[in-house]
């Protein structure tokens, strides 16, 4: 099935060339966190992409990939080959556009549920480049799925899998011939708890039971919608409206684009319509931390990534490129958010 894609030629691989140029990314793959081994970034194949893949392995069963990366061109899987796993996959797409061969458009802002039983009946799929990728994934197998919300019982299974659309019924139930749930907007509430997920500030045991939390917060809701067949434009976050999530989108955007001088908290209230006070109080709400404490986690994402991709550029430079002016400054900053120094994080 033809697929339209957008500027120049895109960059064609089998699933199997695909599958094997990961694979030897996550061989290479360094620890972030020095007190959870289960917690690895993956740089990406640089002939596709810059940027990485994170996996973290939780104690509950459930497995998290974040994504963070841009491609160099549109992207086109195809010869999709089965596989042996019977893993769910949630696939929580905050930025980027993906195609597949059967007609389904993942856009930035939805969701979907993927069955890994037998992806050939995909055929493949399409991976845009025109925004970077930004996405989570969390990976369980559907026992530990259904013990999570008590469907372990004949009588509560038959009850609640009656209320799911027939599609996710049967992926669920791991009927090999589907592959892909109805495709579904991400509410508001579910978008916090992302955020949360990708921003994570914590380390070791605190960060395990943080993100265990959050990624059965972000199932909740999503079972809640699947059991309640609500709409995809349901609005689910109380005493936020639509326009004030789009104003602290904003407000995001501006502390990125001007993080090397960033506007104090009164002035960047003024430039998307706030005041201070709710600008404070809705940041945290959307995004699960204060306005700097985001840009602050911000800047160490963007150092720790240039440390892994650029090593032409100094510590010092990378240190300037992120807004710090002080070496020292910036490495303390980085100790105490990595548990390592920027030249560590490097070797």
């Amino acid at each position: 099935m033809a697929i339209a894609l957008s500027g120049q030629d895109p960059i064609a691989l089998s699933y199997s060339t695909w599958h094997e140029l990961w694979k030897e990314c996550r061989q290479q793959a360094r620890s972030v966190d020095p007190e959870d081994e289960g917690d690895r970034l993956a740089k990406c194949p640089p002939q596709l992409a810059t940027g990485y893949k994170r996996d973290i392995t939780l104690r509950n069963g459930i497995d998290l990939t974040l994504h963070r990366y841009e491609l160099q061109g549109d992207l086109m899987i195809t010869q999709v080959q089965p596989t042996e796993s019977e893993c769910l996959e949630f696939v929580f797409n905050l930025s980027s556009t993906f195609r597949y061969w059967t007609g389904a458009n993942l856009a930035s802002g939805q969701y979907c549920v993927q069955g890994v039983f037998n992806p050939a009946s995909t055929e493949g799929f399409a991976h845009f480049a025109q925004e970077p990728t930004l996405e989570v994934d969390i990976h369980l197998e559907p026992e530990v799925l259904r013990s999570l919300f008590g469907m372990d019982t004949d009588s509560q299974r038959d009850r609640r899998f009656d209320l799911m659309s027939s599609e996710l019924k049967r992926l669920l139930a791991g009927d090999p011939e589907v592959f892909l749930s109805p495709i579904q907007d991400i509410t508001p509430t579910m978008q916090v708890a992302l955020q949360q997920i990708l921003n994570c500030p914590y380390h070791g045991v605190v960060k395990q039971l943080y993100l265990e939390s959050k990624s059965i917060e972000v199932l909740a809701l999503w079972l809640e919608q699947a059991l309640s067949g609500t709409s995809t434009s349901e609005p689910s976050m109380s005493a936020l409206r639509s326009d004030e999530v789009d104003r602290i989108y904003q407000a995001k955007e501006i502390l990125i684009q001007q993080m090397h001088n960033p506007p104090s908290l009164i002035a960047l209230a003024r430039q998307v319509g706030l005041n201070d006070c709710t600008l404070k109080r809705k940041f945290r709400q959307v995004f699960g931390t204060t306005v700097f404490g985001y840009l602050h986690h911000h800047r160490m994402e963007q150092a720790r990534s240039l440390l892994l991709d650029q090593h032409q550029l100094t510590v010092t430079a990378i240190a300037h490129q992120v807004g710090y002016n002080n070496l020292c400054a910036f490495s303390t900053a980085f100790r105490k958010k990595f548990g390592m120094s920027p030249r560590e994080m490097r070797s």
